[in-house]
C-alpha cells in the first residue's frame, strides 16, 4: 500500500469540506445539527490547540469494543476501519476487535468504565447510545466518556413490498393521518435512532406518533425478512440493509432520510423533504475513549481517524455501503452528541419513552 495522504493538522474544518463528495456535499437541506457543528468547528479551527501524534502513542494492542454481535453494521464498520488502519500502518500496534453485545450497550461500556485514563481501549458509538441512556436502559451517558471522532453517517429508508398499495410518501402520510396504526413498521429497536428518527419524521408529517404500530427486530436482515414474508407493512432501516432487495426488485423504497438523494439503486428515491416533510436523520458511527484521556491521547486518535477518513479505501467502503463521510474531531463530536441528546430526548418524551429528566 502507498503512503496515506498527508494530513494538515492546523485546519480540520477545511479538511472536512474538501472530502465531501461533489454529489453529496453540504447543501441548504443539511440538518440543523450538522450545520451548527460545522460552523462551530470552522470558528474554532484556528484557535483549537493541536497535539502532535508523536507525544503519545499506544504501547500495547488496542481493544476496540463493539456493542453488537459479529456481522452487524457496527461490527462491519469497525472491521473495515481496522483494514484501512492496518493497510496504511496508521497504528503501530494491533487493533483487537471485541464484540460485547447485550444490556443495551452497558456490557460494552462496563469495559470502558474500567479503563479510565487508558488510551488503549476504544468503543464504537452511535445514536443508539444516546437513546438507551434517555430510555433508562443503561446507567451510562456520553458525558461519562471521552468523545474522539465521528467517522460516517448512514441514512435510513422507508421500504414496502413491490405489491404494496402504498405508492409514495404522500400516500403513506395520508393513510397514517386517518389512522396512525394503519401500517406496521419494522425497525431495529423501539428505543434506538432507527425508530426515533422515523417517529420524528412522521410527527413533522402531521402523524400522531403515540399510536404508531411498530415492531422491533434484532437487526436489518430480520427486518427485511419480516417485510418480504408479509409480516409487516413497511421497514425503516439503514440503506445498506435493503440495497440488494431493492436491486432484485423485492422492495420499493419510498423515502430516504438524507439531506439529498443518494446514489446507485437509491438515485431515484426522493428524500423526506421532497415529500413535504422537513426531516433529516442518520445513524452515525464514531468512537469514544475512557474518561480522563489526556489531550495527547485524544489528539493521537483524532489524527488516526482523520487519516482513515481521507483514505481511498475508506471512501470506496462508504460508496459500497451507501454510507456518507462525516468526519468530526473530538470537540465537534462532543457538540454534536450534546445537541442530538436534546433532540432525541424531546422525541422520546413525546413518545412517552424518556426516563431521564
Amino acid at each position: 500500500m502507498g503512503t496515506p495522504p498527508a494530513v494538515p493538522q492546523e485546519n480540520p474544518a477545511a479538511l472536512r469540506m474538501e472530502r465531501v463528495p461533489a454529489e453529496y456535499s453540504c447543501g441548504d437541506s443539511m440538518s440543523k445539527v450538522v450545520v451548527q457543528s460545522f460552523i462551530a468547528a470552522l470558528i474554532g479551527a484556528t484557535v483549537a490547540p493541536t497535539y502532535a501524534a508523536e507525544s503519545w502513542k499506544p504501547s500495547k494492542p488496542v481493544t476496540v469494543i463493539v456493542a453488537n454481535a459479529a456481522g452487524g453494521t457496527g461490527d462491519r464498520t469497525v472491521r473495515e476501519i481496522q483494514r484501512v488502519v492496518q493497510a496504511h500502518r496508521l497504528v503501530d500496534v494491533p487493533l483487537v476487535i471485541v464484540n460485547r453485545p447485550g444490556g443495551n450497550g452497558t456490557i460494552a461500556m462496563n469495559q470502558l468504565v474500567a479503563s479510565r485514563g487508558d488510551g488503549h481501549v476504544l468503543l464504537l458509538i452511535s445514536g443508539a447510545n444516546l437513546s438507551a441512556q434517555i430510555a433508562g436502559l443503561t446507567p451510562y451517558g456520553h458525558t461519562d466518556f471521552t468523545p474522539l471522532a465521528i467517522i460516517m453517517d448512514e441514512y435510513f429508508g422507508v421500504n414496502v413490498r413491490p405489491d404494496s398499495p402504498v405508492a409514495s410518501i404522500a400516500d403513506m402520510l395520508n393513510r397514517l393521518r386517518k389512522e396512525p396504526g394503519a401500517l406496521s413498521f419494522g425497525t431495529a429497536s423501539l428505543t434506538g435512532t432507527n425508530f426515533t428518527s422515523l417517529a420524528a419524521a412522521l410527527k413533522k408529517g402531521g402523524i400522531d406518533v403515540k399510536h404508531l404500530k411498530a415492531v422491533g427486530f434484532p437487526g436489518g436482515s430480520e427486518i427485511s425478512m419480516a417485510l418480504l414474508g408479509g409480516h409487516i407493512d413497511a421497514t425503516h432501516t439503514g440503506l445498506s440493509n435493503m440495497a440488494e432487495h431493492l436491486i432484485a426488485g423485492k422492495m420499493r423504497t419510498l423515502a430516504v432520510s438524507g439531506p439529498r438523494r443518494m446514489w446507485g439503486p437509491f438515485a431515484n428515491v426522493p428524500t423526506w423533504k421532497e415529500g413535504g416533510v422537513d426531516a433529516v436523520a442518520s445513524s452515525w458511527r464514531g468512537f469514544m475513549g475512557a474518561k480522563d484521556l489526556t489531550p495527547a491521547q485524544i489528539g493521537y486518535w483524532e489524527n488516526v481517524f482523520r487519516r482513515v477518513a481521507l483514505s481511498d479505501e475508506w471512501k470506496q467502503d462508504l460508496r459500497e455501503n451507501y454510507w456518507v463521510e462525516s468526519y468530526s474531531g473530538a470537540a465537534e463530536t462532543r457538540r454534536r452528541l450534546d445537541a442530538e441528546y436534546l433532540e432525541i430526548k424531546q422525541i422520546m418524551t413525546d413518545l412517552g419513552m424518556a426516563k431521564v429528566k
